[in-house]
């Protein structure tokens, strides 16, 4: 019995130890091709401006918690790989995009609690300020901030909900090390 019990904890520790971090569901591991039928599957449109941003990232149409939004997915040029996620929530009028703010921070503090969160008051090149939030997990982190287009409170503002895979982030970023 005893033997068993530290099997299975061994088995559960090992297994929390490789699982990546999840965007929309799907976890930030595999190649794009892959992450892509995922999304698909889920209503995602690769975008038409997909064209227009640099080589290894895909950028998408779709829903994110409820909400029509942006989808930005980067990978490794050479394997593929994925390795972050953001979902973009554009409104506009400064008090709107705080009310979806607060919205999605309230959903990422039931689903991941407040103890792995840090949060700041930050201004923005508008001089708008608004509240900056970042959990960090065991295997990644997730970034929520907002972002402006102009001076005034009626302006486009842009919700930034940013996932990074631990692992495959640091694969990434050791993979351009070797460039330099």
């Amino acid at each position: 019995m005893f033997l068993t019990l530290a099997i299975s904890l061994i088995s559960v520790i090992a297994f929390a130890q490789n699982s990546h971090i999840k965007f929309m569901g799907i976890e930030l591991n595999g190649t794009i091709s892959e992450f892509q039928t995922k999304i698909q599957a889920k209503g995602a449109m690769v975008s038409p401006d997909s064209k227009s941003y640099p080589n290894g990232t895909r950028v998408y149409n779709g829903t994110f918690s409820g909400e029509k939004a942006t989808i930005i997915v980067w990978y490794n040029e050479r394997t593929k790989q994925v390795y972050r996620a953001k979902a973009i929530i554009k409104r506009y009028g400064k008090d709107m995009i705080e009310q979806v703010m607060s919205t999605m921070e309230g959903k990422l503090d039931l689903k991941y609690g407040t103890d792995c969160k840090e949060s700041e008051l930050v201004k923005d090149d508008y001089l708008h300020e608004f509240k900056q939030s970042g959990y960090t997990l065991e295997n990644g982190t997730i970034g929520l901030f907002v972002t402006s287009g102009g001076f005034t409170d009626q302006v486009q503002f842009s919700l930034h909900i940013d996932y990074h895979d631990k692992e495959n982030y640091a694969k990434n970023t050791a993979e351009e090390m070797d460039d330099l």
